[in-house]
């Protein structure tokens, strides 16, 4: 800076004050610009707190863990503008990281007021994930509207039964388990696909294993399967007769599946509510990989599934799964009962394990789908 920015009746130490000062005044011309964008680019962060004060952002702080997100680009402000629409759901929900697409209540039910969520991907954890998606999601919503459900892949909706003798019982509720402050019912599931061949040791131990025959047909003087089972074409070649009767002993059998620790200590037992020897079929009632399988009799597969129920098991890590065949329930544990703690199982062996990595939740219904081949 050459010009003298003082008068002409300055004294001499004015005047060499300002020689001294001299180079600065570039320096402090470029921090004049900085001030004028320190707010909307990079604040540093001791600002924060005081531009989520001036832009009125406070009630959103609880929920959004990162306030740059709220500052920078003014999507704090934008979201205002918004506020109480479907965007505002979506650009909230943005700052989580989750995308989901609104549902609302239909007009003529009590609840008329009320939205759910379907998630396109699993929240990746009920704490504090569930928490944040709900305060955000009903700071964002209209001040009348409700946040009722959350869902991702397990939505059981309930059973429409107004005016009849069904109306108030348990079909009249929606799937789903609270675990936030608001209420709100988190509806998750989660699938898990296991293919198997059972082996020669698996096959012995359970008391089902036929040797694969090489030449011949199968021998039914060496067998121990009942004639009953023999209920495919006797022009099948005996590959085919051996993988029918192998599939059919498993009908009827009461399987668990089996989920374990990375020690091996055992989480729980689930009760398999589907064992069928199925076929491949268009349009059938299970699904394994992306294709159907329709019950039938002479099946060379069996299908078999299990699904956890909310709460069974919760902040804990399943390491492993396997199916649980020929165990005997605990003394005292009622037959009805679907999930068993250790000790309340016995005996059986164990078939089909495969390493996986579930983080079990309370949230979430693990569905665990078994396909047995032979």
């Amino acid at each position: 800076m050459n010009a003298s920015l003082l008068p002409n009746s300055s004294s001499l130490f004015e005047k060499a004050m300002e020689s001294a000062l001299a180079p600065r005044w570039d320096a402090f011309g470029d921090a004049v610009a900085t001030i004028r964008t320190a707010k909307l680019v990079s604040p540093p962060p001791s600002f924060l707190p005081y531009l989520v004060h001036e832009y009125g952002l406070g009630e959103l702080t609880p929920y959004v863990p990162n306030l740059y997100t709220l500052i920078v680009g003014r999507e704090g402000i934008n979201w205002q503008r918004v506020r109480g629409t479907p965007a505002a759901v979506e650009k909230g929900l943005g700052w989580l990281g989750y995308a989901a697409e609104m549902e609302d209540a239909w007009a003529g039910r009590t609840y008329w007021n009320s939205t759910q969520l379907h998630f396109s991907t699993l929240p990746v954890a009920d704490h504090p994930d569930l928490e944040r998606i709900e305060g955000v999601v009903m700071l964002s919503l209209p001040k009348r509207s409700q946040l009722r459900r959350g869902v991702y892949q397990y939505d059981v909706r309930a059973l429409v039964s107004d005016r009849s003798r069904a109306d108030g019982s348990l079909f009249d509720w929606s799937s789903g388990i609270d675990v936030t402050q608001q209420g709100t019912l988190w509806s998750f599931g989660r699938t898990t696909e296991v293919e198997h061949v059972l082996t020669e040791a698996e096959g012995m131990a359970i008391g089902n294993w036929i040797a694969i025959p090489e030449v011949e047909g199968l021998q039914w003087s060496t067998m121990q399967y009942p004639w009953v089972t023999a209920t495919f074409s006797w022009a099948a070649n005996a590959a085919t007769q051996r993988r029918a009767l192998m599939a059919a002993w498993f009908e009827g059998r009461a399987l668990y599946a089996t989920l374990r620790r990375s020690d091996g200590e055992i989480i729980g037992h689930r009760r398999c509510r589907a064992v069928w020897p199925s076929m491949q079929q268009f349009n059938g009632c299970y699904s394994f990989a992306g294709v159907s399988y329709q019950p039938m009799t002479g099946a060379t597969r069996v299908y078999i599934e299990a699904m956890t129920d909310f709460g069974d098991a919760a902040d804990v890590t399943a390491e492993s799964i396997e199916l649980t065949i020929g165990a005997a329930r605990g003394a005292g544990v009622p037959a009805g009962r679907l999930w068993l703690q250790p000790g309340e199982l016995t005996g059986g062996h164990a078939i089909a394990s495969i390493p996986v990595s579930l983080p079990l939740r309370a949230t979430v219904r693990e569905q665990l789908k078994f396909l047995m081949r032979f």
